[in-house]
């Protein structure tokens, strides 16, 4: 079929909404093939829309008419643009917002942020306009990831359309495009500095997050982590003292180790670095080992006794990666027997043994050495929990043991036989 034929065919479409918006991609069409009927459809379009009787469906027409006529090159696709802002005005508020999201959106599809911004402007509804506002500066952030130039002027629209967004947390969401739109201009303080002016705790945590990793991909973090710091002290002021177990937890997952602990210490010491460790347990446990090197003697037993207990009430939760962390920071000995207990959770006997070898404290040896032979006697090895129990160096605590173990084992063998007929049956 010929492009004449086509044009000539598209009138047997009845609906002249539909008609409209035909010959306008018809026209959009020829336009990119330089096809001299473009323009001359392109008026077919606009004539047709005098058939339509429903006015609102009239300004649809035409902005569709509109985007097709920019993308077509058309200068006079912005009167008509113009056209429907104006004309529009009696509509009900409800009917209009509709129509000045459509034609923002229309706007935004052609990449004119300025335009989109100014019709996204009329809509009355806040959060419907919020949200065409919150549209705009992502799609504007995008852009920015893709461009060399115009980025600064790109920064400054996105923050023309920030001014105009009042509800949340469509406010809170544009700023951390525009912290985003910083870090691509390389503009790292400013970034940081974005995240003060968000209101919402939730989505003031995700972007301390993501400055966090993105400073970290670029490979500035360190030099930044003074103005990290100021951030993090701010807005614990802000959202109060819990918060810092959150930015606590986000230095440790962008592996920053040193300066969580650094921030924990100066913000709640101990109990905030305890607290930190668990939430990187249930959200991610790979990153405790690094996190539990960087601390102290002290605060690696505080941090390694909550961990232990845990891994001792769940013994699924373990990671002997984390276990081998705690044991290289804590010299303590309440410490290492849970260590040893837990290798007996998991049925390593050898590694509870030679955690023993590190144990120098009477007690707490002769307490292992009784669960050793113990875990022993269970798995019917009497004469290896025999000779555990004879390690014990308190004589009569080891004969005790060695008693209790001779009674359990005779237990054993007592259960081994089966009454047949009201008579014992040995089968050993």
């Amino acid at each position: 079929m010929l492009i004449r034929e086509i044009i000539e065919t598209a009138e047997v479409i009845r609906d002249p909404y539909l008609r409209a918006t035909t010959y306008a991609k018809i026209g959009e069409r020829l336009a990119r093939v330089r096809d001299a009927k473009f323009k001359l459809v392109f008026l077919k379009a606009i004539e047709t829309t005098r058939e339509i009787d429903d006015p609102v469906k009239t300004f649809r027409a035409l902005l569709s008419i509109g985007y097709s006529m920019k993308k077509a090159g058309l200068r006079s696709a912005k009167k008509i643009y113009q056209r429907v802002l104006e004309d529009s005005r009696e509509l009900p508020d409800p009917v209009r917002d509709d129509l000045m999201v459509l034609a923002a959106r229309y706007m935004l599809g052609l990449g004119e942020i300025n335009e989109a911004i100014i019709y996204a402007m009329e809509v009355k509804n806040p959060s419907l306009r919020d949200t065409v506002l919150l549209q705009i500066i992502r799609r504007n952030t995008s852009l920015i990831g893709t461009e060399k130039v115009r980025v600064a002027y790109r920064i400054r629209k996105s923050k023309m359309a920030l001014e105009n967004i009042s509800t949340e947390p469509h406010r809170s969401k544009a700023l951390i495009e525009i912290m985003k739109s910083y870090f691509l201009l390389s503009s790292y303080e400013n970034g940081i500095a974005t995240i003060r002016e968000i209101e919402q705790r939730e989505w003031a945590k995700y972007a301390f997050k993501e400055a966090l990793f993105f400073l970290k991909e670029r490979g500035v973090i360190e030099k930044y982590v003074p103005n990290l710091k100021e951030l993090a002290k701010y807005l614990v002021g802000k959202f109060g003292d819990d918060f810092k177990i959150e930015l606590g937890v986000a230095f440790a997952l962008a592996e920053e180790p040193v300066e969580a602990a650094d921030l924990l210490r100066k913000l709640d010491g101990d109990k905030a670095l305890v607290e930190v460790a668990i939430r990187l347990l249930e959200v991610a446990p790979r990153y405790l080992p690094s996190f539990i090197r960087v601390l102290n003697e002290r605060e690696a037993t505080e941090v390694g006794r909550a961990l232990m207990n845990r891994f001792l009430e769940n013994p699924d939760e373990g990671e002997w990666e984390t276990i081998r962390a705690i044991w290289e920071r804590s010299r303590s000995e309440e410490i290492r027997v849970k260590i040893a207990r837990y290798s007996l959770v998991k049925g390593d006997i050898d590694g509870a043994m030679k955690v023993v070898e590190h144990i120098e404290n009477e007690r707490l040896r002769s307490i292992v050495l009784a669960d050793i032979a113990h875990r022993l006697l269970k798995m019917g090895d009497v004469s290896r929990a025999i000779d555990v129990a004879l390690e014990v160096r308190d004589p009569k605590f080891s004969s005790i043991l060695i008693a209790e173990i001779l009674i359990g084992a005779l237990d054993r063998e007592i259960e081994a036989k089966v009454i047949v007929n009201g008579k014992a049956k040995n089968h050993s």
